[in-house]
């Protein structure tokens, strides 16, 4: 599927973010993408 047309801007970027997620080492880099995360989401639900 892959493709990005049909999805919302925050729904993309949590894709990204979810991708990062995977890549992520230190602590304090998972804890600033769960912020990102959190912040995306509440745009695409609110």
């Amino acid at each position: 599927m892959g493709s990005k047309e049909g999805m919302s801007k925050p729904h993309q970027k949590l894709v990204k973010l979810a991708a990062k997620a995977e890549r992520c080492i230190t602590r304090k880099e998972a804890q600033k993408l769960i912020k990102k995360a959190e912040k995306a989401h509440s745009k695409l639900i609110g």
